[in-house]
């Protein structure tokens, strides 16, 4: 704001993230039982020894979906016992993807896509590591929601995602619209048990410390209390 000249008044940090914050008391995966996620995991025709990577948003080419998914049959390709669940509804009248990036998801048996879903907690709780490849954000609470989940995540270096994620600590930061980058990261993540192990303790720390819901919405009450006794005072 300041560096755009859209303001020149001081301004306050008054909590991080956005203004909603996440309800870390509900996205924690120890609400689902082994037998919860075994049951989803076999609807879906997932083997308990896959490694699921998750993507969680519209399938849109903003997105990064279309890397994504070329990055993912390549990866498919070379790896075994790999998965990638895609939750979220096709947009192809707004920002379409790629036909022969369709064209991969319903053909490739290891690309699970389940449409929208009003609760996703269930598959971040049967997912290893989110990958979320947009190219522009705000402040993306699927982010916050995964790390709450403690899934370490994939993103690319834009602004909301780089605030959340600290490379090598809690996820991977990657390049903007790149295939490769993504097939890296993956890999990383795939290889790495002790990197996977490290980064879901801090996800799941980082988000409760940083972006609890109840500690962003007190820190916005406090500053109103302020505001209104200040008023009164004078």
């Amino acid at each position: 704001l300041l560096r755009f000249k859209i303001t020149n008044k001081p301004l306050k940090i008054l909590a991080n993230g956005n203004i909603n914050g996440v309800d870390c008391d509900h996205f924690n995966s120890n609400h689902f039982s082994e037998s919860d996620r075994a049951r989803l995991r076999k609807d879906l025709h997932i083997d308990a020894h896959d490694f699921v990577f998750i993507f969680v948003g519209r399938l849109v080419e903003d997105k990064g979906i279309n890397e994504l998914v070329a990055a993912f049959s390549r990866f498919d390709q070379e790896y075994q016992n790999v998965k990638l669940l895609l939750i979220g509804p096709f947009e192809q009248h707004l920002n379409p993807l790629k036909k022969t990036t369709i064209k991969q998801i319903k053909s490739n048996q290891n690309i699970i896509s389940v449409g929208y879903q009003d609760d996703v907690r269930p598959y971040f709780a049967i997912s290893d590591c989110l990958v979320f490849p947009s190219y522009r954000e705000g402040f993306p609470n699927v982010v916050l929601q995964a790390g709450a989940m403690s899934l370490p995540s994939i993103v690319t270096n834009i602004n909301g995602c780089n605030e959340i994620i600290t490379h090598n600590e809690n996820g991977l930061l990657i390049e903007v619209k790149s295939q490769e980058a993504i097939y890296e990261a993956m890999k990383t993540i795939f290889l790495d048990s002790a990197l996977v192990s490290k980064m879901k303790r801090k996800a799941r720390q980082n988000t409760v410390s940083k972006f609890e819901q109840q500690f962003v919405w007190l820190a916005l009450l406090s500053e109103y209390e302020s505001v209104l006794s200040a008023l009164l005072s004078c």
